[in-house]
Parts: C-alpha cells; structure tokens; sequence
C-alpha cells in the first residue's frame, strides 16, 4: 500500500526549491488556475517546471492536471473562462483535454 502527499505551494519563486525537491516523489502536479485571473506569471513558472521535468525524464513522470477555481464570482461566465484559460495554456504549449 503506497502512501499519498499533497505538496501545497505557491506559484512563485520563493517556493522553486520546494517544488523541485517535491517533484521527486510526485505522480501528478494539479496546477490550479483561478477563472477570474487566467494564467499569471506564476502559473507560467509552473508550465516550464512541468516542461522541465518532462524533459527530463524523456517524456514520462508526472501527469499535469489542470483545475479551474473562482467559478462562483459574480459576473463569471465558466465556459468563457475556460475557453480563455485554454487558449493561455496552448500559447504556452500545453494542450487540454
């Protein structure tokens, strides 16, 4: 019976030691983006650390699970921000399924 570790950090620099050492362990990196905001400079941070390792490791390792938050402010239209959310990733070279 294996074990399950969340590694909660945030998106920004500070925490990129954090991050890297946590990756070892890892199976799936669930970046969370918030509906209202998009993707931001720390997300971006993100995408290339992923990028990284999957380099890394010739194409395997962690999975990339891509989560939407903030769907329940006002003036949120879901599908729209997550059309937008999208076409963001795919201008970073990650594509959604």
């Amino acid at each position: 019976v294996g074990a399950v570790t969340f590694l909660d950090t945030p998106g920004h620099a500070a925490f990129k030691t954090m991050r890297q050492s946590g990756s070892d362990a890892a199976d799936i990196l669930v970046l969370v983006i918030a509906a209202d905001d998009g993707v931001s400079e720390q997300t971006v941070e993100i995408l290339d650390f992923y990028k990284s390792i999957i380099s890394s490791s010739g194409g395997s390792g962690i999975s990339l699970v891509i989560a939407m938050n903030k769907i329940d402010k006002p003036g949120i239209e879901v599908d729209e921000a997550r059309m937008r959310i999208e076409s963001q990733l795919l201008e970073h070279g990650i594509l959604t399924e």
